[in-house]
């Protein structure tokens, strides 16, 4: 394959940071993932495509990856942060609600396990290709996970009930089957809660965390949730 690739790149702070906003065709260079100190990569409005390096998998530091108006095959745009930073979560939202209503193709790659210290990890709109939930083992910082509408498959793993610190979770619009792990409904910091649009059956448990006051599981069997807490 060949392609062109255009690309303004800063490095600041023993490269803390790559910034690229210009015209970016093709695909994201591997070297990359060379850059070991690099904690923030910012490239926006471009027309890049193909697949996210698995050199990626290589950037221990890396805090901060924001994208928008990309074409990745593996199908994913990425926000991806630390907490105590406003204005990456300022930039989060926007890029958030810039990502629904488009179509990409999946799977979800599963070298994003490794990236250990990701706290927030948002997720739309795939198609073609589904995904299980197994990529997110490795990634018990994360404060909110947005996995909306992107064909993922299987069961709720009984480790999440582990991810203490996670605030919001959204698997709606999925094809999730089973029952959802009473250890979720224990997490002390979890405030939202969105599963609806799945094929998940069972019991709800008797009791909850008093932080919960968001949930949402309309047009499947949990649809009871409202009345039984």
């Amino acid at each position: 394959m060949t392609c062109n690739v255009y690309i303004s790149v800063c490095f600041y702070e023993q490269d803390k940071r790559a910034l690229g906003s210009n015209n970016f065709s093709g695909a994201l260079p591997p070297e990359l993932g060379n850059l070991a100190k690099l904690q923030e990569i910012y490239i926006n409005s471009c027309g890049a495509g193909g697949e996210i390096p698995s050199t990626f998998a290589n950037l221990y530091n890396l805090e901060t990856v924001m994208s928008s108006l990309f074409q990745f095959q593996v199908g994913i745009r990425l926000s991806i942060h630390r907490k105590n930073t406003k204005l990456h979560r300022e930039l989060d939202e926007a890029l958030v609600s810039e990502t629904e209503g488009n179509s990409f193709k999946g799977p979800i790659p599963s070298s994003l396990s490794s990236l250990a210290s990701l706290q927030t990890l948002h997720i739309s709109d795939i198609y073609e290709v589904s995904s299980s939930l197994d990529f997110i083992k490795g990634l018990k910082n994360l404060t909110s996970l947005v996995l909306r509408n992107t064909l993922i498959s299987g069961s709720i793993p009984s480790y999440i009930g582990e991810y203490q610190s996670l605030q919001t979770l959204d698997l709606s619009f999925n094809n999730l089957i089973g029952g959802i792990p009473s250890s979720l409904f224990k997490l002390n910091n979890l405030t939202a809660l969105f599963l609806g649009n799945n094929r998940l059956t069972g019991t709800l448990p008797p009791q909850k965390s008093e932080k919960l006051q968001i949930i949402s599981s309309s047009s499947d069997i949990l649809s009871a949730f409202d009345q039984a807490f």
